[in-house]
């Protein structure tokens, strides 16, 4: 049986002063002779609390850490489990456990424990001894400290030795010394291994430790590009340490998936993390690698909760800080991003990683003399820095600063040629901004340097396909396309957008200063690789300002079948014109409200209930949130929610202050002003108050849409009414049901559908009604052309040809591969005496054919 507390006191040891320390220990072994239990947080190493009169249970009770239990043999004695407990991740259990163990090796579990929960000059106090010069190594460079680490390294011949001085060098900016380290790796273990796995390498430190100096030595010497066995090489290192020499050695699969990350391939990087998380959940590496993939997704919460993680472990982790900085990075926050960044300085001034990330916070404040004397104070450190340049240019390129982001990666690459990563970001830079030639010599340069990066070969086989393309270009626009498989691209494309290019451009008082690149891809994986370097993106049209690209519109194993591709345009090309008109800096849900407002449609229907709901139960989205909407979507609803509601506060800006306030909004966010500051200045309002007004402005809107309780069941028994009436024939009784119901609620699709065949009926018989009806679907309808082209017919039976064949071109701009909807426009032409246009419609005919004959082969 355990001991039983009838009072439990919680202590908080950050709330207690250096002078009180002595006086609060005496109180609480006082407290614990009387039988109550004192519970310490934030919890504490227990020598600074007496260890001595603390039972170890009280210790397990006061300093919880996650992990599995651990089942050690019967002859594992109180080192061996001490050991276990740290390597497991339970440090300060692990060192209550050495609490009485001076020996060299006990020194240095419990050095490494304290080093890990934040410790450091405890640490380097326990650090003095002969051979524990890699060990106090290892903590001068976790407090940033590398050139004392490679003096105390000095002479050191060891495999340890050697990685963490080229570590060392590396941060000095001594690239020649740390490339003669990490050959050492090279010259001495890789032809050995390579000869005989079996000899030598039983040991899983040791080979994971070479492995990784192999890694460092081939980036910084490219040798991955003169040779192709290396990468699975290294891999077989990591596995072999983990799979074959010791199941339990948990840092190889950290390793491997940092090893895995460099080459950008995430899903067997995390397939690695889940392991080593398994053995250990604690470690901070393995910590910092999982914040580093949710900041590649966008997942802010996981980011947040690797950092919580981290904290729990060492309550004032630099690690923590960094991460945190760059999720507010990753959040459009960059002067919050700023406090924790300046937390690091006050304890690292040198610290060229956090020196990198507040450059980078200025550059997106458009401070660039504040961001540029920042790195004047990197270069004073390392004269030839390429890594706080390369955060000034990542973050750039977040926002689609393409001048000033790819300036800062041609920097990068000068510095540092072996950098596959900058490469890659700086080619995708050149290929969003229209420059596929640039580009090209850009990923040849980092496919040369390493043939294995799984972004690097996306891009080239996207370029690849790209120089295959057929173009069609007009006065504003080049159109790309495959011309065996999508031959129609061509006919309508290049004249659509001619006729919507000065109604957009009018619309915002901006013209882009180049041709506007249109490139229409076959399949939608190759679209997604064009949109974000991996083969899936869940939409049919993109927009990264000068270039849009699309999904092919039409039905096919590799698509997403038929769409508006003329609407989709349109869309698109707002943002084109938004883009280029505010330099990319206007917020991601403003232009994607205002390319809605020139989509030029009335609601869409399955918005509508959305909305209502969303208003009814105050889950619109704050402005300080609309922008993640898209990017990083919480639920299924929240991307479709965001558009909408994005839609509909321009809509309400537009209406309550002009049109002229968006416009000099815009201006506002050219010249690099706050989201917040914007608002105030231009329509007097702070966010939170814009917000107010615009939630009452949309109870207002939902008020006459039938979506309340009594109108729902008034809807519900008249629609089965009205269903009833029309299975019986009753088509006259049946009309003034449905318009009753259209009443109720106007902006409903299933009232008007009937309400058009009712119309349609030889009963009634009212052609202009029932094209009202149709045109009312149709403009709402994306993917389906059968509206346009029975309002069509109707009106060609009716003699009105002109609007007849306006609807039968919309029906081709929905489904241009409709060979019914082509020869219902051909048909109109010929009426109309357009004989060209009609010979156009029967070329198209046979292209189709001809194009599908291709795509079954």
């Amino acid at each position: 049986m355990g001991r039983s507390y009838g009072m439990i006191v919680h202590v908080k040891t950050n709330q207690i002063n250096h002078q009180d320390t002595k006086s609060t220990k005496r109180f609480l072994h006082l407290l614990r002779a009387l039988g109550v239990l004192v519970v310490v947080s934030p919890p504490v190493y227990a020598a600074d609390w007496n260890d001595q009169a603390i039972p170890r249970k009280w210790v397990e009770q006061v300093a919880p850490e996650k992990g599995a239990k651990l089942e050690l043999p019967d002859y594992a004695n109180d080192f061996d489990r001490a050991k276990a407990e740290i390597f497991a991740g339970r440090y300060k259990r692990g060192l209550m456990m050495l609490r009485n163990d001076s020996s060299p090796q006990a020194v240095k579990w419990k050095a490494r424990a304290l080093a890990t929960i934040g410790r450091e000059n405890d640490a380097l106090k326990l650090l003095n001894g002969p051979g524990m010069e890699v060990d106090r190594a290892r903590v001068l460079m976790q407090m940033n400290r590398p050139a004392e680490a490679k003096t105390l390294l000095e002479k050191a011949d060891t495999i340890d030795g050697h990685y963490v001085r080229g570590r060392a060098n590396e941060l000095l900016g001594d690239l020649d010394a740390a490339r003669k380290d990490y050959g050492w790796f090279a010259e001495k273990y890789l032809p050995q291994w390579r000869e005989n796995q079996e000899k030598g390498f039983d040991d899983a430190e040791a080979v994971t430790t070479i492995a990784r100096g192999l890694d460092r030595w081939a980036l910084l010497t490219n040798a991955y590009a003169t040779d192709a066995a290396l990468h699975g090489t290294i891999l077989d290192m990591f596995v072999k340490a983990y799979d074959v020499i010791d199941r339990d050695y948990w840092p190889a699969h950290v390793a491997a998936a940092g090893y895995l990350l460099s080459h950008d391939d995430q899903p067997k990087a995390i397939e690695e993390l889940k392991a080593a998380h398994h053995a250990n959940p604690n470690d901070v590496e393995s910590l910092k690698l999982q914040a580093q993939i949710a900041i590649e997704q966008f997942n802010f919460d996981g980011v947040d909760q690797a950092i919580d993680a981290i904290r729990e472990i060492n309550p004032n982790s630099t690690e923590a800080d960094l991460l945190e900085a760059r999720n507010l990075l990753l959040q459009r926050l960059p002067l919050e991003a700023e406090t924790p960044i300046m937390r690091v300085l006050a304890n690292q001034s040198r610290n060229l990683e956090a020196m990198g990330l507040l450059a980078a916070a200025k550059s997106l404040q458009t401070h660039d003399d504040e961001a540029t004397a920042v790195l004047k104070k990197v270069e004073a450190i390392d004269a030839d820095n390429a890594s706080a340049y390369r955060e000034v240019a990542d973050q750039l390129a977040a926002l689609r600063q393409y001048p000033r982001a790819i300036a800062m990666y041609q920097t990068v690459v000068k510095r540092a040629p072996w950098w596959t990563a900058a490469r890659n970001e700086l080619g995708l830079l050149y290929t969003q901004s229209g420059d596929e030639d640039e580009a090209r010599k850009v990923l040849d340069e980092a496919h040369k340097n390493d043939p294995f990066n799984i972004k690097t070969t996306n891009y080239l086989r996207l370029l690849d396909k790209l120089q295959q393309f057929a173009r069609s270009e007009s006065a504003h626009f080049v159109v790309m396309y495959d011309a065996k498989l999508d031959p129609v691209i061509p006919e309508y494309f290049g004249q659509y957008l001619e006729t919507i290019y000065s109604q957009v451009c009018a619309a915002y008082a901006h013209e882009p200063a180049v041709k506007t690149y249109i490139e229409v891809f076959p399949t939608h994986d190759a679209f997604s690789v064009r949109t974000t370097g991996t083969p899936w993106i869940g939409t049919v049209g993109a927009s990264t300002g000068r270039v849009i690209a699309l999904v092919a519109p039409r039905k096919a194993a590799k698509t997403q079948g038929p769409f508006n591709w003329s609407q989709v345009l349109r869309h698109e090309f707002t943002h084109t014109v938004t883009l280029s008109a505010t330099e990319n800096r206007i917020p991601h849900w403003m232009t994607e409200g205002l390319a809605v407002t020139q989509e030029q449609t009335p609601m869409r229907w399955e918005w509508v209930p959305m909305l209502y709901h969303a208003v009814k139960s105050d889950s619109l989205f704050p402005l300080d949130k609309l922008t993640w909407a898209f990017i990083r979507p919480r639920k299924p609803t929240d991307r479709p929610l965001g558009y909408a509601e994005s839609f509909w506060l321009c809509s309400f800006i537009e209406q309550k202050w002009g049109h002229n306030s968006i416009l000099k909004m815009l201006d506002e966010f050219r010249a690099g002003r706050r989201q917040e500051d914007v608002i105030i200045k231009v329509l007097n309002r702070n966010q939170d108050q814009l917000f107010a007004e615009f939630v009452a402005w949309a109870k207002q809107q939902t008020a006459t849409w039938g979506y309340d309780d009594a109108t729902s069941k008034k809807y519900e028994e008249l629609a089965l009414q009205g269903q009833q009436l029309i299975e019986t024939r009753q088509y006259k009784e049946a009309l003034a049901v449905w318009l009753e119901i259209a009443k109720l609620r106007p902006v409903d699709a299933l009232p008007h559908k009937r309400l058009a065949g009712l119309y349609l009926s030889k009963d009634i018989n009212d052609t202009d009604k029932a094209v009202e009806q149709l045109l009312l679907i149709h403009q709402m309808e994306l993917k389906d052309d059968q509206y346009a082209k029975r309002a069509a017919r109707v009106l060609r039976n009716a003699g009105k040809l002109d609007r007849a064949e306006n609807l039968a071109l919309q029906a081709v701009y929905i489904d241009p591969y409709d060979r019914d909807a082509h020869e219902l426009l051909a048909e109109l032409k010929e009426k109309r005496g357009d004989t060209a246009g009609s010979s156009r419609e029967n070329k198209v005919i046979e292209m189709i054919e001809n194009a599908r004959a291709a795509q079954a082969e």
